[in-house]
C-alpha cells in the first residue's frame, strides 16, 4: 500500500500527536518510523500505564485493503502470543485516511532491530516451543483473508528457476505472513505486526524466518531443525525457493543488500545449480540486487 506522504515526517508526527490526544495519552519515548515511512509508532502512557501507539496513513481509495484492518481482525485469533488491540481512531486529513491503533505494551524487546538477524543470539528451547505454538494457532485459524496469492508464488518460482519451477501449491494454511526478527521478541516470544496475516502456502512463515537468518548460519540451521516437518520434502523445498526469491526481489529494490549472496547460495543449494548461474539469469530479467552483475 503506497503512502504518498512517506517522507513527510512532520505530518506523521502531527498525526501521532493527534492520535495521542484522541486516546488521552502522553508520549513516553521516541517514535519510530515503520517500513519506508508508511507508519509511525511509539510508547505512550495512559493513566500511568504503558501502551503502544501506531499511526498509519493511506490514500482514501487505498485504505480498505487487507492491511488496513489486519491488526483489528487478528484479535479473533486465539492461542497466539501477540499484543492486544485496545482502541482505534480514524480520521481524514489532506485527502488521506489516517488510522491510529492503541495496543498493550510488550516489555520484551525485538530480537533484532532489523528484519534480518545480524548479531549472535541464543534462544532457549522454550522460546522455540512458544513460537511453534503461536504459529500453529495461526495455522489453525479459518479465514478468507489472503496473504500470498498462488499467482505470485508462480511468478517468483518461474523467475528464480528460469521456468524450471512453477506453482502447484498443494498445502495452504493461515499464516502471520511477516515473520522476521524485528517482529519477534525475546526472552518471551511475542509476535508483532499483524497487518498482513492470511492464507499462504504452508510453511511460508518458517521459510521466511530461515531466509532472514542467513547472515547467522547457526540460527538458520536451528530454524531448519525446529521446522523440519515444514521445510523438508518437495513442498518444503518449494516454499524455501519462494522465500529466497521473495527476498531477492526485495533486494532488487534496495532492501536487505547484505542478504543477496547468502540468498543466492541458499537458492543454489535448493535448485541444484551454481549461484553465479542464478545471479546472471536474474540479472537478465533486469534485477539489480547486486553491484557488478
Amino acid at each position: 500500500m503506497r503512502i504518498p506522504v512517506a517522507d513527510d515526517h512532520r505530518r506523521m508526527r502531527r498525526a501521532f500527536a493527534r492520535a495521542a490526544v484522541c486516546f488521552a495519552c502522553v508520549l513516553a519515548g521516541d517514535t519510530v518510523a515503520g517500513w519506508r515511512g508508511r507508519a509511525v509508532s511509539g510508547r505512550v502512557e495512559r493513566a500511568g500505564v504503558a501502551r503502544w501507539l501506531r499511526v498509519v496513513a493511506a490514500a482514501a481509495d487505498q485504505a480498505e485493503t487487507r492491511l488496513w484492518r489486519g491488526v483489528e481482525a487478528a484479535q479473533a485469533i486465539t492461542g497466539v502470543a501477540r499484543p492486544e488491540l485496545l482502541d482505534v481512531c480514524e480520521w481524514f486529513d489532506h485527502r488521506l485516511r489516517w488510522r491510529a491503533e492503541l495496543s498493550t505494551f510488550v516489555t520484551a524487546r525485538s530480537v533484532s532491530a532489523a528484519p534480518e538477524l545480524r548479531a549472535p543470539v541464543r534462544l532457549a528451547s522454550a522460546w522455540w516451543r512458544e513460537l511453534r505454538v503461536s504459529l500453529a494457532a495461526v495455522a489453525a485459524t479459518r479465514t478468507d483473508r489472503v496473504a500470498i496469492r498462488e499467482d505470485l508464488v508462480g511468478r517468483r518460482l518461474e523467475w528464480i528457476s528460469g521456468g524450471a519451477l512453477t506453482s502447484n501449491v498443494t498445502a495452504w494454511e493461515c499464516g502471520h505472513a511477516d515473520v522476521h526478527w524485528a517482529n519477534l521478541t525475546a526472552p518471551g516470544c511475542v509476535l508483532l505486526d499483524w497487518e498482513g496475516w492470511g492464507m499462504q502456502p504452508a510453511g511460508t512463515d518458517a521459510a521466511m524466518l530461515r531466509a532472514y537468518s542467513l547472515l547467522r548460519p547457526e540460527v538458520a540451521d536451528e530454524v531448519a531443525a525446529v521446522f523440519a516437518d515444514e521445510l523438508t520434502g518437495s513442498h518444503g523445498r518449494q516454499v524455501q525457493v519462494f522465500a529466497a526469491a521473495e527476498l531477492l526481489v526485495a533486494a532488487g529494490r534496495g532492501d536487505h543488500p547484505d542478504l543477496v549472496d547468502p540468498l543466492l547460495a541458499w537458492a543454489a543449494g535448493l535448485l541444484g545449480e551454481p549461484a553465479g548461474v542464478i545471479a546472471r539469469r536474474l540479472a537478465d530479467t533486469g534485477w539489480e540486487g547486486r553491484q557488478g552483475i
